[in-house]
């Protein structure tokens, strides 16, 4: 079963306005319909149908008499002073039990939970956030760092600045949900696991390999630096017809190798020194 407990702070708010006289709801209807937006986007099609039929059976003749307009008014969704539960309920029961629902909806929905009814509900900020960032593309993900860093020093630990709007700006996480697709670029933020076949020749070693792809082995970044720092392996390899030249640069990586690096972390030392 979803967690859509997110949904079920909504009721809550839902329940408040259902005990509202029509006049009282006339007085904030940009309010309930804000949050009936929130309810009916994350409500199944079979929810949002039973709404609206249960809509027009207790409350269809009373809308033709006040006109069409008057359909549009968010008190036929919250009206309960029938004796019976307001028509959203029936939206509100199929949201609850949405697996479908997707990162606008779950964001819209958390909008709407006020400050004292966060904290219980942190869980799913967090997991929204989470879920954005992982289908993002790698160029979203360093605007989305960058936008957060600029907010706050300990953004990573505030899920709620991130999910919500800041000072009049949108909020951080629609940087990732504006911007999801796979990131196909060798980087850090590159799945391997859904590779196409030419990344699998272009950023993978073994294909490249396999296929000999003189290209790629001529113009990785790897191999850029190890034609970079020609002068430098030389200076070590030749230390035998060189040797105070090749003694005082194999010197200088000489507390790394002391401290028990192999030859491949002494590579990888060299390469982020030179960079």
């Amino acid at each position: 079963m979803p967690d859509n407990r997110d949904i079920a702070v909504l009721a809550k708010k839902i329940y408040e306005l259902s005990t509202l006289a029509p006049a009282e709801l006339d007085e904030r209807k940009w309010e309930a319909l804000l949050i009936l937006t929130a309810v009916l986007s994350s409500a199944t099609a079979d929810g949002i149908a039973r709404t609206n039929a249960d809509k027009e059976l207790r409350w269809g003749d009373a809308i033709r008499k006040e006109g069409l307009l008057s359909a549009l008014h968010p008190k036929w969704h919250l009206r309960s002073d029938d004796g019976k539960p307001p028509v959203i309920q029936l939206a509100l029961e199929s949201a609850l039990d949405n697996p479908h629902r997707d990162l606008r909806t779950r964001l819209q929905a958390l909008q709407f939970i006020a400050p004292a009814d966060r904290e219980p509900l942190i869980d799913l900020a967090r997991s929204l956030v989470a879920d954005a960032f992982k289908a993002a593309t790698g160029d979203a993900r360093n605007q989305y760092v960058d936008t957060m860093r600029s907010r706050s020093a300990t953004w990573f630990r505030e899920p709620w600045l991130i999910v919500l709007p800041y000072e009049g700006q949108p909020p951080g996480v629609l940087i990732l949900i504006d911007n999801q697709g796979s990131t196909h670029d060798g980087g850090i933020y590159d799945d391997p696991s859904d590779d196409t076949e030419w990344e699998k020749t272009k950023f993978g070693w073994a294909d490249a390999i396999r296929t000999w792809d003189v290209d790629f082995l001529r113009d990785n970044p790897l191999a850029q630096f190890y034609l970079g720092a020609q002068s430098t392996a030389g200076d070590i390899a030749s230390g035998a017809n060189d040797a105070v030249k090749g003694i005082a640069t194999l010197l200088k990586w000489a507390p790394y190798a002391a401290a028990g690096i192999a030859v491949i972390g002494l590579t990888a030392t060299v390469l982020v020194t030179r960079r």
